[in-house]
């Protein structure tokens, strides 16, 4: 599966063409209250695709292509690590949804967040140098588990005419806010089972702490989300998303 998350409306693609479900609600863009619609929507469509449609993935859990990746550190002098192969499970079962679109002369920005009560991100480690004093190489299955994260998502948007008038995406960010705490745990990272459970101990209690170190490797995930919302953006005139 190569998609991401895509959290403005639920489609349903038939005949290779993008239709809006008939319970689709469509916010106008001249009332007060239209993040507040276009929250509900977005939190609606999540709920609804906990469970894949036709043309459409389930958002239950999601895989990341092989491009997005994070290495950091190096072999000689410390513990070089590559992560590949995310997978995150729990998006489409939010807590609650906060979505603002602020429309500009020239470009648009859609920000969304969304908090949840647990989220499982899953990768494949692989590590060599040393851990201390203890030489490490290994290939090995890890899994990171958020509790009570929220979620941040930001889309520039620019429009431009096509026999209709469609938003396109010309940058996009992606932000791990907050969580209340971590669980840290690497399947195979020694042979021996108690070293590896209680090196997984030791390093989920300091999880929010080494979260924060790494924090900033996350970029790696923005152009995937940019580029689905692009690939939705491009099929539907913006005079099928609002009301003006």
């Amino acid at each position: 599966m190569n998609n991401v998350p895509l959290c403005v409306v639920t489609l349903v693609s038939l005949c290779n063409c993008l239709q809006f479900p008939s319970s689709f609600k469509k916010c106008d863009k001249r009332r007060n209250d239209f993040n507040e619609c276009l929250s509900d929507v977005v939190y609606d469509s999540l709920k609804v695709l906990d469970k894949p449609l036709p043309g459409f993935p389930s958002l239950r859990c999601i895989e990341f292509p092989p491009d997005a990746m994070m290495e950091i550190g190096n072999r000689t002098y410390g513990l070089w690590q590559k992560y590949t192969k995310f997978r995150v499970t729990g998006l489409s079962n939010p807590q609650s949804i906060k979505t603002r679109l602020d429309f500009g002369p020239v470009t648009s920005t859609l920000t969304i967040e969304a908090s949840y009560s647990e989220l499982t991100w899953e990768s494949e480690l692989e590590a060599q140098g040393t851990v201390v004093l203890l030489p490490l190489n290994v290939i090995t299955p890890g899994e990171l588990i958020m509790y009570n994260p929220t979620l941040s998502f930001t889309i520039k948007l620019e429009e431009y005419e096509k026999g209709a008038t469609y938003f396109r995406v010309i940058d996009s960010e992606f932000d791990m806010k907050s969580a209340d705490r971590l669980k840290i745990e690497f399947k195979q990272l020694f042979p021996n089972r108690r070293l590896n459970d209680e090196f997984n101990s030791a390093l989920s209690e300091k999880g929010l702490q080494t979260f924060e170190l790494f924090k900033h490797l996350q970029v790696a995930f923005a152009p995937h989300f940019g580029s689905v919302f692009n690939n939705f953006l491009e099929k539907v005139p913006v005079v099928e998303l609002f009301d003006e």
